[in-house]
């Protein structure tokens, strides 16, 4: 989803095996939310199936779903204009043989906001999507809501590349009509109910960071028609780049309204996920030293229409 000219691996052989393309501004196929959502697409059972996926990046998972998973036609955009036509480059050398079966869809997409995206949504049986769950930090009512909670911003959140700013964040005021966006699903939020009126019939597979706890995001589910099913997940460390001032704030702003135990950010301090801290535990220790690892769990989740 994001922009650079730098390229961390060509597809030169390594040990044996063609490397994917992979641009500073596209995710890391090996990092662990790939594999977790790899690991979840391969349990979805999803051979001989339609399936389209919004925020293509690299095209990884497209030669996943076509050579592990038995996909027979998958689809994918992107809103980096860029990345379909390297995902495509990267398909044609992962899995030649099955090629043909992947359908890009060319141009900057935002989630199926496209007529020959709605009509390649409607043609599936399956969406699949990673998307971010937090709000740009610069955000007006993110930066708002942070200071009235005096959640301040981590020192240089969000000072990096643009480019990259766009893989961890997303415009929060522009889904601010949609309920769970408070907690940080807007985007997702609005890709549901997209899916929802395009192609009703069609199962959902996506990708979260469960920092909200997994209660909420099944919730989120179920108020918008469907029935979810956590079907992987894998305890990851927190990524350096983002910014988790706004959980510190939502956990602050129900400080004393006597809802506080219905709603807890889930971070950890172990990598096996057995010691709790909440966010603003979490933000003191990156506080006092901002290389302390800290741990949250990444789940994919199957949702079928109900």
């Amino acid at each position: 989803m994001q922009t650079s000219s730098a390229t961390k691996s060509g597809r030169a052989k390594e040990d044996g095996r063609i490397v994917p393309d992979r641009p500073d501004f596209a995710f890391d196929p090996t990092d662990p939310w790939t594999l977790t959502f790899q690991k979840g697409l391969e349990a979805a059972k999803l051979e001989g199936k339609t399936v389209y996926e919004v925020g293509v990046g690299t095209g990884i998972n497209v030669a996943f779903l076509l050579r592990m998973c038995g996909a027979k036609t998958v689809y994918g955009s992107d809103l980096d204009a860029r990345l379909p036509d390297l995902a495509e480059k990267n398909v044609k050398d992962l899995v030649a043989k099955e090629a043909e079966q992947f359908r890009p869809i060319k141009g900057s997409v935002s989630l199926i906001d496209s007529d020959q995206a709605r009509a390649a949504v409607k043609d599936s049986d399956v969406v699949i999507a990673c998307l971010p769950q937090v709000g740009d930090p610069h955000d007006s009512r993110v930066t708002a809501f942070r200071n009235a909670q005096k959640a301040p911003l981590a020192e240089g959140t969000g000072k990096g590349p643009a480019e990259d700013h766009v893989a961890h964040y997303y415009p929060w005021a522009m889904f601010d009509d949609y309920p769970y966006n408070s907690v940080g699903l807007g985007l997702n939020e609005a890709l549901l109910r997209q899916v929802r009126t395009e192609a009703p019939k069609a199962e959902l597979i996506m990708n979260f960071g469960a920092r909200i706890g997994t209660d909420i995001l099944f919730d989120f589910f179920k108020s918008n028609g469907y029935e979810p099913e956590k079907i992987s997940s894998m305890i990851v460390r927190q990524h350096a780049g983002t910014d988790i001032s706004f959980f510190v704030a939502l956990e602050r702003a129900l400080m004393g309204t006597g809802v506080e135990s219905e709603f807890a950010c889930r971070f950890y301090s172990d990598e096996d996920g057995t010691q709790n801290l909440s966010a603003c535990e979490a933000q003191d220790l990156l506080t006092a030293d901002a290389k302390t690892p800290i741990f949250h769990e990444v789940c994919t989740i199957h949702a079928k229409p109900v």
